[in-house]
């Protein structure tokens, strides 16, 4: 390896190793990055779906506790209506409230004293085909007498939890039965403070009314805690549930009590419209532009929603259950058997592939970098080795023409001091040195013609003086100064020419240039042929004139047809080579044929030897 190639090698490395740390170091922090976003997304993810779910929940416990205060409520009035009359006031009940479908009594054997079959109305027509089956055959309250827990009222509700029960659906049913005790302690507080307020007589109303609400609180609280008497100690609570049942893939709510003493069965059917609509109020006001939240029926239907929800698909529940991510909360079964609250989130929500696309994004532009420094190195490289390759070119084209310049200096030197000197008395060897004299000088006037037209080429000043040329004429001309030249190498010129003047636009001095480079490396490298053809012609379509300088030399190897244009190129570039040259005469002829907006290009000649052929517009 070359000194100038070990160091381009050197500064090599000192781009590539570098450049590699400096891959390797961004590649590792991208993915800490990466690492450190997913996990932000993430923990951003948990945290929007566990308040998500808060939110989900609050809405389940929210239905429930309001369904379990219509029903307690409805039940209550039920079981405090008395005996006497009871048949208008429920009459009036199912007129005066919405809730209110169909009101019904029940014998302790399960059979329906009102709405009597002879008396009803289509409501109540309804209500015996839809239910007088099954509170004749085997109705609630008895699937209850089993149980033994005196001073327990019983509640529908009150059921063993199952071990498959999710965990959401076991938080709701927690929370809701605290706050349902929590409230029935209330209400019967409230109950308690109002029956005692009320005993004082009418002339210590007045004050009765001023005093203390602490005091008043005080006192009811005594009342309640203290030891019951008889007397004054609650009645005993009635048994009361209720029965969801779905006919005709609806829902139905049922709900009955039992009185205390009495035996009479006493009960309600739930408007479920009625109810549906007064479910809206449960759902969230404010939510987040992409959050959704929706209440379905046992049907997948949407019955209440806000937000962003899905667009309900009544063909189809699946569907609709698998659209998107979701969080569900179950209702619970005894009460809305089927029906659960449901909240959407975006897919973008719940993408924490945010680090990964941070990653990805950063190693294409780190590897663009990269890839831009390494190109620029390689780029920087290949320049270096073209800058040194020119210059060991410039060196052998400084040394060629150095002993180019050489060799006709010595002879025209050596040649007229003789002459000067007087000894060579011959008058043919005289005349023989005289010629010698001038074939060198031309020799050297071409090596100076073409050192100065490459210098002008290369400077890009080279100018052109555009005039009327007779190619035919100035080719003979040409020709004919050329062949003793020829001759003497030992090459018979055969000339082609159109019978006729061939006329053009073109730089005579350029165009001579070009054709003594021709001729010139026919003389150095097809003499072996014995002959040099010169053709004219004109182009096909008529488009301009064609020359073409034909050899039988041995014509140029295969692997050099695309460098023997290029500037210093030698197929034999040594000091020693049998054939001395610069390398400068055919990167001449082409750059100057080009700039009289021709070409010149290499052909193999057909039966062997070499052709170049100039075209002129």
């Amino acid at each position: 390896m070359s000194p100038a190639s070990r160091r381009t090698f050197v500064y090599w490395l000192l781009l590539l190793l570098p450049t590699i740390g400096v891959g390797v170091g961004a590649i590792v922090l991208l993915r800490r990055e990466q690492v450190r976003l997913t996990e932000r997304a993430t923990y951003a993810d948990e945290a929007r779906r566990a308040a998500v779910t808060s939110r989900v929940r609050l809405i389940a416990e929210n239905v429930e506790l309001l369904v379990g205060d219509v029903q307690t409520g409805l039940l209550d009035q039920l079981a405090a209506e008395p005996g006497a009359g009871s048949e208008q006031l429920f009459a009036q009940l199912e007129k005066s409230n919405p809730l209110v479908r169909t009101v019904f009594r029940c014998a302790p054997d399960g059979h329906i004293l009102r709405p009597a079959l002879n008396q009803t109305n289509d409501d109540g027509r309804g209500f015996l085909r839809r239910f007088g089956s099954t509170l004749t055959g085997s109705p609630p309250w008895r699937s209850v007498d089993a149980i033994q827990n005196a001073g327990v009222v019983f509640d529908g509700r009150q059921q063993m939890k199952q071990k498959d029960e999710p965990l959401a659906r076991q938080e709701v049913a927690y929370n809701v039965s605290k706050v349902q005790s929590a409230r029935r302690d209330v209400q019967e507080l409230a109950k308690n403070s109002y029956v005692n307020s009320a005993a004082p007589s009418a002339s210590s109303g007045y004050s009765a009314k001023r005093r203390g609400l602490a005091d008043e609180i005080r006192e009811s609280k005594s009342e309640v805690m203290a030891e019951p008497v008889a007397k004054d100690s609650p009645p005993a609570p009635s048994r009361r549930g209720w029965l969801p049942m779905k006919i005709e893939s609806r829902l139905h709510l049922l709900g009955w009590v039992q009185l205390t003493g009495q035996g009479e069965v006493r009960g309600v059917e739930l408007e479920m419209a009625a109810l549906i609509s007064r479910l809206g109020g449960t759902m969230p006001a404010e939510i987040s532009s992409d959050e959704g939240y929706a209440l379905h029926d046992d049907q997948g239907r949407v019955l209440h929603q806000t937000g962003a929800v899905p667009r309900e698909n009544t063909s189809s529940f699946n569907s609709l259950r698998s659209a998107g991510p979701a969080i569900r909360v179950p209702l619970a079964a005894d009460l809305l058997p089927g029906w659960e609250v449901v909240a959407y989130l975006p897919s973008a929500a719940l993408d924490t592939s945010v680090g990964g696309s941070f990653f990805l994004v950063g190693s294409l532009l780190v590897g663009i970098l990269l890839i831009a420094i390494v190109t620029g190195g390689l780029l920087l490289l290949r320049q270096a080795r073209q800058s040194a390759d020119e210059a060991a070119q410039k060196t052998s084209f400084v040394a060629n023409v150095s002993h180019e310049f050489k060799t006709p200096l010595t002879t025209i030197r050596l040649y007229s001091e003789l002459l000067e000197q007087g000894r060579v008395p011959d008058e043919t060897k005289r005349s023989e040195y005289l010629r010698t004299i001038g074939r060198e000088t031309q020799r050297l006037a071409r090596l100076v013609g073409n050192a100065l037209d490459f210098s002008r080429l290369e400077q890009g000043k080279k100018k052109y003086a555009r005039v009327a040329l007779d190619l035919r004429a100035e080719l003979n001309r040409l020709l004919d100064t050329q062949m003793p030249r020829l001759a003497e190498a030992g090459l018979s010129l055969c000339r082609e020419m159109p019978a006729e003047p061939l006329t053009v636009t073109s730089d005579r001095d350029a165009f001579e240039q070009i054709m003594l480079n021709l001729i010139d490396n026919v003389a150095k490298y097809g003499v072996s042929g014995g002959e040099i053809t010169v053709e004219l012609s004109v182009k096909r379509g008529g488009a301009g004139a064609m020359v073409r300088v034909l050899d039988r030399g041995p014509g140029v190897p295969r692997e050099h047809w695309d460098r023997i244009f290029d500037k210093f190129h030698r197929v034999d570039d040594t000091l020693i080579a049998e054939k001395t040259g610069t390398g400068l005469g055919l990167s001449i002829a082409r750059q100057l044929a080009r700039g009289l907006s021709g070409d010149l290009r290499y052909a193999t000649r057909e039966g062997g030897g070499a052709s170049f052929i100039l075209e002129l517009p």
